[in-house]
This record gives structure tokens, sequence and C-alpha cells, in this order.
């Protein structure tokens, strides 16, 4: 043993099936490992019996500890309640449905021994459908063309940071961000650990379309001003555009006496220009919301209760 401890935060939601299998797999992995592992579980608001699984866990396993929180924040807010209760040197993330492989923990601490403060498990392949790769795909270099150029190609969920890094994560105070994309912006030393996403094997994915597409908006809103800059820039296009056929109208009218028509054309150009007044209002309400919910300095997670011999 280093003396070293290493911290696995591990946000739940619906995993009561794959818990014990992943407490068993992580329990290995301690066993054999040259540093002290922690596992802390954090419930986030879920509807099964996850919670039950969790007691379980920490009953039989002294460094585990549990954290249930009182409803659903989603998985950024979960991680982050689990990052307060850290004590370690480092703290990594991983998912509750086994599809990051435990064994991935080793690889991890030894890219963070060689002098990394954040280490980023990406993604060597994925075992999904070919439409659900090429999605995840744009959605990532999207990200990396809008606000993080230091993305990895495939993105990352899984990842190991130093105590410099959990200081600065727990000590933000934003609500609608995103964790990796954090990371990213602090510009700590950084290492990429390479891995296979393995299958799903129990129950099913609760990463909705409606939550992929808020994080996409919270990760761009939080770090990039790209939407602001290009409906500055569409909106003087649009006026020049403007501007130039109601001076070609004007020319019209005053020098050949040609009549001015095109009802159905006018609804068309009136209803064009509203949708885009709308887009932009829209984007700006976007920023604006994000502006109101920093200002009232809520917290993005209340604890109900914890579980645990080492939890206070």
């Amino acid at each position: 043993m280093t003396g070293e401890r290493i911290s696995v935060v591990i946000p739940v939601y619906f995993n009561a099936e794959s818990l014990p299998r992943l407490a068993g797999q992580l329990a290995e992995v301690a066993r054999g490992a040259d540093f002290e592992l922690a596992p802390i579980f954090v419930d986030d608001g879920s509807g099964d019996d996850s919670w039950a699984r969790i007691r379980e866990i920490t009953a039989s396993w002294p460094a585990a500890r549990g954290i249930r929180l009182t409803r659903n924040f989603g998985s950024q807010m979960a991680i982050l309640a689990g990052l307060h209760e850290a004590p370690g040197d480092a703290a990594a993330v991983l998912s509750a449905d086994l599809q990051e492989p435990p064994e991935l923990l080793l690889r991890l601490v030894e890219a963070w021994r060689g002098g990394a403060t954040a280490v980023l498990a990406v993604r060597s392949s994925r075992p999904e459908p070919w439409p659900t790769r090429a999605a995840a795909n744009l959605y990532y270099r999207t990200l990396r063309r809008l606000a993080f150029r230091s993305m990895p190609g495939g993105g990352f969920d899984c990842f190991l940071i130093g105590r410099p890094a959990i200081d600065f994560l727990t000590g933000s105070r934003e609500v609608n961000t995103s964790l990796p994309g954090l990371i990213l912006w602090a510009g700590f030393p950084t290492a990429l650990v390479a891995y296979e996403r393995a299958p799903r094997r129990e129950g099913r994915s609760r990463w909705t379309f409606a939550k992929k597409v808020k994080l996409f908006l919270d990760s761009v809103i939080s770090f990039s001003y790209a939407p602001l800059r290009w409906m500055s820039v569409v909106g003087a296009l649009l006026a020049l555009l403007a501007f130039g056929y109601a001076a070609f109208i004007l020319v019209l009218r005053l020098f050949r006496d040609q009549p001015i028509r095109g009802w159905t054309s006018l609804m068309v150009a009136l209803a064009f220009f509203s949708g885009v007044q709308l887009l932009s209002i829209g984007i700006l309400g976007e920023y604006l919301w994000r502006t109101l919910d920093a200002a009232r300095a809520r917290r993005g997670f209340l604890v109900r209760e914890k579980t645990g011999e080492e939890i206070r």
C-alpha cells in the first residue's frame, strides 16, 4: 500500500439490478490495488430499490459510503454531491451500469501518478447501433467547435481528478453546467486513457434525449458566446438584405412606375423574419435564465440522508 486514498463517485439512478455486481467488482479491484479505494454511491432520486442496495453494500464494506439526494437533480449534480464527500487524494467517476469496467481505475490512477491532475477515460469504441454512434460523434464534434477545442474526439464521462481539481469543482457555484466542461476549461495537466465501453447488461438507459439536449445547451451556453455572436451576424446579414431589397423596390417604384405587388411573398418574408426574431429571443432567454439561476445562488442538490460508517 502506498497510503493513497482514491474515492470513486458513482451516480445511481434506477440501477438496483447492477449495483451488487458493481460493488463486487470494485471490491475485487480494491483487494488487488496498492491504494485504498473508497466508493461513494450517490442515489439521485431513484424510484427503485437502489437505496436499499446501497445500504446493503455500505453495511458489508466499511470504506463504502452512500448519499441519498432528496430528488433527481441530474447526474452532474449527483457527481458533485459525491465529490463534496470525497476525502481522498484523488476521486474517480464511474457509471453504475458497468459500461466502464472498474478495472479501468488502475490505469487512471497510474496516469494520475504520472503527473496529470485530470485523467480522462476516452471511449475507443461504442457497442451501439451506428445511428447512435453517428449522433454521438456529431454531438462531440459540435462541442469541440463551439466550446471545448480540447474535448477528446469521442468525449468522456468517466474521469479521475486530483485534489486541486476536486477543490475547484466543489468550490464552483454553477448549477446548469457540465463538470467535464469545467475540467477542460480549468486547464489542469491532463492525460487520456482509452478503453472499450462494455454493452449494458442490466436495466435500461435513463439518459433520455431531453437530458442530452439540456446537457448540450448547458455546455455550450456556459462556456461559449458563439450563439450570441451568430445571432448578431445573422441579424446584420438579414438587415443588409432587407435594406437592399427595400432600395430595389423603391427604385422600381420611382423610376419605372412599377406597382408593388406580392402579398404572398410579403407574408412569407414576415413569417421568416418573425421566426428569426423569436429564435434570437429564445437564445437570449437561455443565457438570461442561467444568469438568473446563478444570481439566486441556490445549491445544485440537497441531501436527504447518508449511510456508511465514515459518513458524518
